[in-house]
């Protein structure tokens, strides 16, 4: 019976493929798939929505706000951590994976990429930018609209743009 439930769901992927294959997994992830539709879409408070992608994995630390329409990785949402103080607004997507089509994949063109991200403490991530796998935003950095940060952010820096890069250095301040 697992088998069969298992092949069904791999039909429904298309080109892409299951990240967990037993049922409990499944249905963990279909689960957290639902929490991350209510925390995007549906009105609340910012901290009901942390509550809820803490719910499906993701390290959260305290004060921290998180804006409407955040999309955090919806298949490995336990590689991404959020600390103290920190701010991710509107329209953000924070995406700990990229796993090429099944042609591409075969034929090993371009590599899967499956990496943490993580937001340090006071770091303000401003609306529409994009975290890519693998990339630590530094304490008290702040990433501009719209930029696409592949590399890490430096403590106390200002990036912006496509992709992101260094705009300039900030004053250092202490957070509490």
């Amino acid at each position: 019976m697992n088998n069969i439930i298992i092949s069904w769901m791999e039909k429904q992927m298309g080109t892409a493929k299951l990240e967990k294959r037993t049922i409990p997994s499944l249905l963990k992830g279909i689960f957290g798939r639902y929490l991350q539709f209510l925390a995007m879409y549906i009105p609340m408070t910012p901290s009901f929505r942390v509550r809820l992608q803490r719910a499906r994995g993701v390290k959260i630390g305290k004060n921290v706000f998180i804006g409407m329409d955040v999309l955090i990785d919806p298949a490995f949402p336990e590689l991404i951590e959020i600390m103290d103080y920190a701010s991710i607004a509107g329209r953000n997507v924070l995406m700990a994976h990229s796993d090429p089509t099944l042609p591409i994949r075969k034929e090993k063109l371009v590599e899967v990429n499956i990496a943490p991200i993580i937001i340090k403490k006071g770091a303000w991530v401003t609306v529409g930018a994009i975290i890519l796998p693998g990339v630590t935003v530094g304490e008290n950095a702040v990433v501009a609209a719209g930029a696409i940060v592949t590399k890490d952010v430096p403590p106390y820096t200002l990036v912006g743009g496509i992709p992101a890069r260094i705009i300039k250095n900030l004053k250092q301040m202490e957070i509490d």
